[in-house]
């Protein structure tokens, strides 16, 4: 799988989730705000971003209807390790582990990969900054994670996890 920036000129900046040939999602971020409209085959929902936290800063997801979905603490700034929480699981990630620009989610307990996404051609916009929570990184991650863990279609979370 992989993430795709694909802004047209609008006010939106705009991704697209790719699963070899076929697309399978693309989110909207609306630059004024913290809000994302996604679009998939299965849904179309409304996200809702905001960063918390002083010593221990945290990325957090909400639905539409303002209930936390979960979150994205990053262990140190600039490490690309952490975890996210999403629906009460939590997932261990690494991001760009000797500059791939890969993305790799492993169970709490890093004993089992989960997922493997690419991030290549974002890379240049989350490497200008200290820590992954000042980018999109944790908006498009959050939703790749509620997106892949759907129980929409076993086949689909079998081909993401491939």
């Amino acid at each position: 799988m992989k993430w795709v920036s694909v802004n047209n000129g609008t006010s939106e900046e705009n991704f697209e989730l790719w699963n070899d040939d076929t697309k399978l999602a693309n989110i909207s971020f609306s630059k004024s705000t913290r809000i994302a409209r996604f679009v998939s085959n299965l849904t179309k929902r409304l996200f809702f971003f905001e960063k918390r936290g002083w010593f221990s800063r945290k990325a957090i997801i909400k639905n539409e209807y303002g209930i936390k979905m979960g979150n994205v603490e990053e262990l140190k700034a600039g490490a690309g390790k952490g975890f996210v929480e999403v629906d009460g699981r939590k997932y261990y990630f690494v991001y760009n582990q000797n500059n791939s620009g890969e993305l790799e989610l492993y169970d709490e307990s890093m004993q089992k990969s989960l997922l493997h996404c690419s991030f290549n051609t974002l890379t240049t916009g989350f490497n200008k900054t200290k820590s992954l929570l000042d980018s999109k990184f944790p908006s498009l991650l959050m939703v790749l994670c509620w997106y892949a863990f759907q129980p929409h279609s076993a086949t689909t979370a079998a081909d993401i996890a491939a």
